[in-house]
């Protein structure tokens, strides 16, 4: 008996883990979720979903702006790049029978001062409870902005690892475009 109901574990365990794609995308968990609680965005050289354009000299690049930091003496912009329209992102498994995914945003964290070369595009409605934060890093120049656009392109031309492989891999590629939809109300 003891037997059967392993074999029954087991084979549920295997038939929710075969898939190459998950099952569905999970709601965001409110941890994971950007919090503006407490923060004057009115202190900003930007605002919330703001689609912003950066330039330097040939360089130019996309993002839209998702969360915002007040520390002690400083203000950071988070910010979500976008690449032929498409947001900078990772999937993250969850669960182990009938695996789904957690689709999160790669945010850049800019330091205000950096905002010299840029203009607004547009402004969309974006649904906080859709925005889930997969990766934070920090810049305090275009440069550095360029570099981690650069580097993010260079891991999503990797092919991504499946979502129910490598759980304890460190090197398994979970960086992935979404549709800037995704997090649209």
């Amino acid at each position: 008996m003891i037997k059967k109901i392993l074999l029954l574990i087991i084979g549920f365990f295997i038939s929710g883990c075969g898939n190459k794609k998950p099952i569905a995308s999970k709601a965001i968990p409110k941890m994971m979720q950007v919090d503006l609680t407490g923060v004057d965005i009115d202190d900003f050289p930007v605002g919330f979903g703001q689609v912003l354009q950066f330039e330097n000299g040939n360089d130019s690049l996309k993002a839209v702006v998702l969360d915002f930091s007040d520390e002690i003496e400083d203000k950071w912009v988070g910010v979500c790049f976008i690449n032929q329209n498409k947001l900078f992102g990772r999937q993250i498994p969850s669960g182990l029978i009938n695996t789904q995914c957690l689709d999160l945003l790669d945010l850049t964290y800019i330091h205000t001062q950096a905002f010299t070369n840029f203009k607004v595009l547009e402004t969309i409605t974006v649904d906080k409870t859709k925005v889930g934060v997969g990766s934070r890093s920090v810049v305090k120049t275009f440069s550095d902005i360029k570099s981690n656009f650069d580097w993010g392109i260079e891991q999503r031309l990797k092919e991504q690892t499946p979502f129910n492989q490598g759980l304890t891999d460190p090197n398994a590629i979970r960086e992935c475009y979404f549709e800037i939809a995704k997090i649209k109300k």
